[in-house]
């Protein structure tokens, strides 16, 4: 499983107490500052802490991930593959997210609709065609077979 490393932006130095040192998203840079610069109207002393990152809720995952636990509930093909797409949808979303340095929490579960989406959609449909399979089996049609014995109409 890839690790994921922190968005960009600044951090407690690992190297030099007292300062904070700017993380690219994936390497140290050589840009560091003091921790104790003062903000406008802080007073004197006051350590300075690093503003988090925007988190925005991803609604296409959300959706996503309901669609395909709904089809589990009523096993229906379409809710399952429909649940499938939006998820995949949901994950390309929070990859742009991420890429723009803001938080989405929709990644866990855009994989988890895509995963339960796509496999129980291919179970059911397996399921369908199975039954349509035993069904024409059992009601095929057999030719008209007449006996010596039966009368000709």
């Amino acid at each position: 499983m890839a690790q994921t490393l922190p968005i960009a932006g600044w951090y407690p130095d690992p190297e030099l107490a007292g300062h904070d040192r700017w993380w690219d998203g994936s390497v140290w840079s050589d840009n560091r500052r003091a921790t104790t610069e003062e903000a406008p109207g802080a007073t004197p002393g006051e350590v300075r802490v690093p503003a988090a990152a925007p988190v925005v809720r991803n609604n296409l995952a959300v959706i996503g991930f309901i669609l395909s636990i709904s089809s589990v509930l009523l096993p229906f093909v379409i809710n399952s593959f429909a649940g499938g797409i939006v998820s995949v949808v949901g994950l390309r979303h929070s990859a742009k997210l991420a890429g723009s340095g803001t938080f989405s929490p929709g990644r866990g579960l855009s994989i988890a609709g895509i995963l339960v989406g796509f496999i129980w959609g291919t179970i059911c449909l397996l399921f369908v065609l199975g039954v349509v399979a035993f069904l024409f089996w059992v009601f095929q049609a057999t030719p008209d077979v007449q006996y010596p014995d039966s009368p000709v109409i």
